[in-house]
């Protein structure tokens, strides 16, 4: 009951705050969009959706799971203490700083110190970035809350943004699955990794993706991209990995489709056979005992967090033996895509919300199978020559799929997990769907 009131005696000003910035800030966009009144009205209807997305994720958190959020908070709330306290200099040590390695001076502003230091630890960046925004908004939770979640849209909306700049006309398509989706609208919402994660997300893919002709706005916009290249880094590293991944894999297919015959095929053929070259020379080293301590170390890492997960039971799967050579390593491989995209199945549910996911699981394998009859592979493939950020999108989700995948083992985990490369699968399906449709259209009026 002292942490209940602990959390809810300062929301009336948390609420306050919410409010007004929340007039002020579609105050200052609908200036911004005067001409493009449309624009404004999506965004406003997005923005009071994720409103609703955030009070159904605190109720979720607070009330039904007691999650990670109420650790965070606390956490933040000491953090703020700290930041009134200490001099700016003093305060930027701690943020360097591990918690077993604080002074018992600072451990004594975190409430119950003691089993602290993994929440701090291993989500310090987290702890910190609410903590700076609790000092300014008098500890409230619901507006920490309202801003991660406020970060959260705006990558969305960024997202969306740079596939309608890119003149994909089945805009409606992108808005619903992108910007309304109930999945992204509950998971990039409240106080957690995810808002912010898929916020860095979307400013950067926003400035890889678009050409900006102002000075002032690519100096701004540069810095907006190293600030969440730094943000992703220390959150979630391995998202910000794929994404570079994801962009030189697709840049570089993308221009050697480009060119003409003769130069692709001397450049393939020089790609291969350095590529065969490689492995002939690595085949020792595959063989050696370097890479079967590596082999055998992270099989440990899989088969501990494996067994973590099993034992909670409920909503866990199991991806069968880990091994990093031969054929097992290739099957683990599209398991991990498989689980990531199309699982859990409907019969495989045991919580209600994990139904929920299992709809989204049912819906993706809708679309995989509807695009993959109806264009055929071949008609997939000649989409992918024509488009750079298609290739981005497609290249991303499976990256990131196998990643996830492969590390969740709970289908409650896995939810929140495959928040990042929602929208790119979508995206995926929207463009080759769009394309479909518009052939269908020109046979038509032939």
């Amino acid at each position: 009951m002292k942490q209940d009131l602990f959390i809810y005696e300062n929301e009336i000003s948390g609420a306050i705050i919410c409010i007004l910035f929340s007039l002020f800030f579609l105050n200052l966009l609908s200036r911004y969009w005067i001409k493009e009144k449309e624009k404004f009205r999506l965004f406003k209807y997005g923005f009071y959706l994720r409103i609703i997305g955030l009070i159904c994720y605190d109720y979720f958190n607070l009330i039904i799971v007691k999650a990670d959020s109420l650790k965070f908070y606390s956490s933040a709330v000491s953090v703020s203490r700290l930041i009134s306290e200490l001099r700016f200099g003093e305060y930027i040590k701690i943020f360097y700083t591990d918690f077993e390695n604080l002074s018992f001076k600072i451990k004594c502003y975190f409430s119950n110190y003691e089993n602290y230091n993994l929440v701090y630890d291993s989500n310090k960046t987290l702890v910190h970035l609410a903590g700076i925004i609790s000092y300014f908004t008098f500890d409230s939770y619901l507006a920490i809350s309202f801003f991660f979640s406020l970060c959260g849209y705006l990558g969305l909306w960024l997202i969306y943004s740079t596939f309608i700049n890119k003149g994909y006309k089945k805009n409606k398509l992108f808005y619903c699955f992108i910007i309304l989706y109930p999945t992204l609208c509950f998971w990039t919402t409240g106080l957690m990794k995810e808002p912010i994660c898929i916020g860095a997300i979307g400013f950067i893919f926003y400035i890889l993706f678009n050409k900006i002709e102002n000075n002032f706005k690519r100096v701004a916009f540069f810095l907006l991209a190293i600030i969440s290249a730094f943000f992703l880094y220390k959150i979630k590293s391995y998202l910000l990995n794929g994404l570079i991944l994801a962009f030189v894999l697709s840049l570089s297919i993308y221009s050697i489709s480009k060119l003409r015959a003769v130069p692709k095929l001397i450049l393939s053929v020089s790609l291969i056979t350095m590529v065969l070259i490689a492995l002939f020379y690595s085949k020792h080293f595959i063989q050696n005992k370097i890479i079967e301590i590596l082999s055998e170390e992270i099989t440990d890492k899989v088969s501990g967090i494996t067994t973590a997960q099993l034992n909670h039971g409920g909503s866990s799967y199991d991806l069968g033996q880990f091994e990093l050579s031969g054929w097992s390593f290739f099957k683990y491989l599209i398991a991990s895509i498989n689980v990531a995209l199309f699982r859990p199945y409907l019969w495989e549910y045991l919580k209600p919300q994990v139904f929920l996911s299992s709809l989204d699981g049912l819906l993706m394998n809708i679309m995989f199978l509807y695009i993959l009859f109806k264009k055929k592979f071949s008609g997939i493939l000649k989409m992918f020559k024509r488009s750079v950020i298609l290739l981005f999108s497609f290249f991303y989700t499976i990256i990131l799929a196998i990643m996830i995948g492969g590390i969740a083992f709970n289908f409650g985990t896995l939810s929140r997990y495959k928040v990042p490369l929602t929208p790119f699968f979508f995206a995926v399906f929207i463009i080759l769907y769009s394309d479909s449709v518009s052939n269908r259209k020109s046979l038509k009026n032939e």
